[in-house]
Order: structure tokens, then sequence, then C-alpha cells
């Protein structure tokens, strides 16, 4: 009953372009359903003859005549139902299908036998088909449904007087009862299609909006690397510009340090000439340790750079000696913070082993230059496999880095808050850029006063050859 309830407003907020939508598939399926019902209207017809020739042998010619007549004005209805009529007037012609069938098969036997023809069963199963079969609304199936109803009722007192009323008024209620489920059936079929329709319009634009998000992101993906490659190729040429006039003020700072030299050696000192002197060159001093930087910045911007256009992660790469060579590089450093470092298992990748080879150079520097002071100064390297990728990761017993900075970290030119440790604040930058130009990510586990633990993902070569192995379908 809710859901009788529910219809009316279900219906009001369909908007005008779906309840058209809505009308036009009830149409296509009432006429399909109407073919189905001619089809079986004419097919059971000679069981009724059958029928007829045990039941009443006497009317059997005249009861053969109209199931023959019945034949052809179904075979017309369909005929009628196929062609462009059918699309117009779907509920009429089976209206009219019904009508004939409850005269051929229950009305005309009523009228010849009278109302205790067992025919008039014919009326329930024409009334109950109608709620399995069609998607009529109310007004057609009550049409069909009183129709139906008078013609028993005509037909049986066509035929002469009623001597059992009681037999003839129970006969009445089955129909009229069949006749109500019959309308309370259609109502409730209307009432769940009108919500799968509401259901299937509701997927169809949530598909929709999914289809133009994808189609949107893809574009602006597209953009993305457009605008990517444009930042990348600016920042080689600014990098690689900015170079030229660079190497000018440290060429000419020089000179002009040693012009200096010549001109202290060939005039005497006075005190105010040697405060002078003194000056210029903590002046050069500056100019040259400021360019001697600016010039470690632009060559770490070019390295950035290059990454994108001079990475070719293709080969295969014991990750292992790699990194024991990696190791032996900071011994000095490692025995004068007295750091210990262990080495698990580490696979062979598939990538540039130049490029992997700086990414994991960086993190370890990373790693020594930031341990402090603690008690206890380790650092561990190690590998696991993770959904058929090689997760590695650099950890360390060091300070830890804040929760709210363990993803800016990454970000170029940022630092820690620690102007004692050296550095550009380029290295974790280009071991992002590495790992993502070899199709892996990288992140960051740590917990402040509990140490870090950079991990990064690559692609084992053990999975690349056997992607390689597997035979390629033709198309």
């Amino acid at each position: 009953m809710l859901l009788l309830q529910q219809m009316p407003s279900q219906m009001a907020a369909l908007e005008p372009e779906q309840r058209k939508r809505l009308e036009e598939e009830t149409r296509r399926l009432v006429r399909r359903r109407t073919v189905v019902a001619c089809l079986l209207s004419i097919s059971i017809a000679p069981l009724y003859l059958l029928s007829d020739w045990f039941l009443y042998p006497e009317h059997c010619l005249a009861l053969g005549c109209w199931r023959l007549a019945g034949v052809v004005l179904a075979a017309a209805i369909l005929v009628a139902v196929r062609s462009p009529i059918g699309e117009i007037h779907p509920n009429r012609l089976g209206q009219l299908l019904g009508i004939e069938v409850g005269l051929v098969v229950s009305g005309i036997p009523v009228l010849l036998v009278g109302y205790q023809s067992p025919y008039y069963v014919g009326f329930i199963l024409i009334i109950l088909a109608m709620a399995l079969l069609m998607p009529w609304p109310t007004p057609a199936a009550l049409t069909v449904v009183a129709a139906l109803l008078t013609m028993y009722v005509g037909a049986a007192i066509a035929h002469g007087r009623i001597d059992r009323p009681e037999l003839f008024l129970t006969n009445v209620s089955f129909i009229i009862t069949a006749s109500i489920v019959a309308l309370v059936g259609m109502r409730i079929g209307a009432a769940l299609r009108l919500r799968e329709f509401r259901t299937r319009c509701a997927m169809e634009d949530t598909l929709r909006h999914r289809g133009e998000l994808a189609k949107a992101l893809e574009q602006q993906t597209k953009q993305l690397g457009v605008v990517n490659q444009e930042m990348e190729d600016l920042l080689y040429v600014a990098s690689h510009d900015l170079r030229a006039p660079l190497i000018n003020v440290q060429g000419f700072s020089r000179e002009l340090q040693l012009a200096l030299g010549e001109l202290r050696r060939e005039r005497p000192t006075s005190p105010e000439s040697h405060a002078l002197f003194a000056d210029i060159d903590q002046s050069i001093e500056f100019i040259l340790t400021a360019a001697a930087r600016m010039d470690g910045l632009i060559g770490s911007l070019l390295n950035v750079s290059r990454i994108a256009t001079r990475t070719n992660p293709t080969e295969v790469v014991p990750l292992g000696p790699m990194v024991d060579k990696i190791i032996d590089t900071f011994r000095y450093q490692l025995d004068q913070r007295q750091i210990t470092v262990a080495i698990g298992n580490l696979p062979e990748v598939i990538g540039d082993s130049l490029r992997l080879n700086q990414a994991i150079r960086n993190l370890v520097d990373n790693a020594i230059k930031y341990m402090g002071d603690r008690p206890v100064r380790r650092i561990e390297i190690g590998a696991s496999t993770q959904n058929g990728s090689c997760a590695c990761y650099v950890r360390d017993s060091g300070p830890g880095v804040p929760k709210a900075k363990q993803e800016v970290i990454f970000r170029l030119f940022h630092r820690l808050e620690n102007g004692a440790v050296p550095g550009e604040g380029l290295g974790l930058t280009l071991v992002r850029k590495i790992i993502e130009k070899h199709g892996g990510r990288v992140w960051l586990e740590a917990c402040e006063e509990r140490g870090s633990t950079f991990w990064f993902t690559l692609k084992p070569a053990i999975h690349a050859a056997l992607t390689a192995a597997m035979p390629r379908s033709e198309s």
C-alpha cells in the first residue's frame, strides 16, 4: 500500500523528458506483449475445438465457426499491432483482443449453454492474465474488466431462465474478485515499473556524470601534462640562461680580486688604504660566495629539469651492489657521526641506474645530515614486495619529521628549520621526481622523536621479465 501511495508523488517528480520516455517505453512494452497475446490466442484455438467436441457435441459446429472467427480476428489484430497503428494505439488493440478472446472463448459458450458452462472460468483466466501480461493504465483495464463481466451476465440472461441464482452469483463474485486482484496487481506492477525506471534514470545520470567527469579529468590531465612540460622547458632554459651571466660575475670578480692584489703591491699601504682594501676584499668574497651558492642552485635546477628528459628506466638494476657502493662513499661521515648501517635483501629492479643511484644517495645523505645527537644512530635500508611492486625503504633513528611537514618537505627548496644543515632543499624533490619517472611513488612515515622511514616503489625485474615473456594476443 505504501508503494501505491508513493506512486503519484514519484510520477510528479519525473521531469517532462523522463515522463515522455516512460510513456514511450510503456507503449513499446504493451505492443510486444499484445503480439505475444495474439500468438497465444491463435495457438490455443485447436485445444478449444477438441474440448468442444467432448463437452458440447451438439454445438460443436457453431462453436467451431466462432473459434475460427476468433482466430481470424486475432490475426487481424496481430497485423495491426505490427503496423504503424500499433505504435500509436497499442492499448486500444490490446483491449480489443481481450474482449475478442473473452467473447470467443467464454461468451459464446455461455450464450449457447448457459451460466453453468465451465467455460466461464475463461473470463477469470483472461482477467488474471491481463494483470500478468499487460502494463495497461487503470482506465484501459477497467474497460476490459467491465466488458467481460457484462458479457458473462448478458450471455447468461440471454440464454434463458436462471434456476440456480446462488451458483450464478457465485460465478459473478469470482469474476469480480479476479477483477479486483487484477486491477491491484496492475497498479503494483506499474508502481514497481516506475520505481525501476527512476532507479535506472538515476544510474544513467550517475554514469553520464562520471563519464563527463572522466572526460574532464582526462582533458585536465593532458593540459596539466602540457603545462608541466612547458614549466620543465622553462626551468631548463631559465637555469641555462642564468648560468651565463653568473659565470661572468664570478670571472670578473676574480679578475677584480687579482687586480686588487696587484694594486696593493704597487702602492704603499697606509692605514686608510689598508682598511679600504680589506673592505673590498670582504665584498668580493661575499660576491664570490653568493655566486657560488647561486651556481649550485642553478645546477640543481638543471638537474631537476633533466630528470624528465634524460631518465631511461629500462635496464635491470641490482640494488644490493648499488647500495653497498653508496654506503662506501659515505663511510667517512658515518664513522665520524658513529652511525651504524644495516642493509637487508635488496632485489633487482627495472630503472635507470644513474637516477636510482642519485635518489638513494640523496635519501642516505638526508638521513645522515638530520640524524642529530641521538643516543642510537642507525640507518636501515631494505625492501619488501607489495602488490606486484617492490617497496624499498631508508629508515633512520633521527628526530623524525612533524606530521605537518611530511608532505611539504618534498617541495622545491623546502627545508626543515635547521640552519646548521647544509643544502638547497632540492634533495627530496629530486627523489620524488626520479621515483615518479619510474612509475612509482614515494612517501614518508615518521613520528617526532621516533625516526623517519622514506618508502618508494619500483618495478621488480622479475615482474618485468614475466610480462615480457607472456604471449601477446593478435588482433
